[in-house]
């Protein structure tokens, strides 16, 4: 998988789970930027100590502020196909794990392929699971 594909700002589309409920930080979450450089979402790298490929991530509420990034704390990890993340979000454990895929489109005004990102988070309770799945700028295939 080519890190690159990631990079980019992901409009989130659609959101369910714990994160997202009434009264929840994440509840306006707008976008996650992945590897742009901004917002702590530095650029790709290998590391030095187990040779992964990692890369910064910034979770924005509607109106661009930011409610995570890996400022405060591991980058995401590319496993696989996939980008994964573990830490702590307001003092539980957090898992983030994202994959992309390439969605076709036959209508005349928007044919082609279009890359969409798809998210899974594990808050606190292993049960607490929510999806979701956002478009946007992301690399080209």
């Amino acid at each position: 998988m080519n890190i690159g594909l990631f990079k980019g700002v992901w409009s989130i589309n659609f959101a369910t789970g714990p994160l997202t409920q009434p009264g929840n930080t994440l509840e306006n979450l707008g976008s996650i930027e992945i590897g742009t450089g901004n917002n702590g979402a530095s650029a790709p790298f290998l590391s030095d100590t187990d040779y992964e490929v990692k890369t910064g991530f910034a979770l924005l509420d509607t109106s661009g502020g930011v409610i995570l990034s890996s400022d405060s704390g591991p980058l995401l990890s590319l496993v696989g196909e996939q980008l994964r993340w573990h830490g702590l979000y307001e003092g539980q454990e957090l898992n983030i794990n994202i994959a992309l895929a390439m969605i076709f489109r036959k209508d005349e005004e928007d044919r082609g392929g279009h890359p969409y990102v798809f998210g899974c988070t594990v808050y606190g309770d292993p049960d607490q699971v929510g999806v979701w799945g956002g478009s946007g700028s992301g690399g080209n295939f």
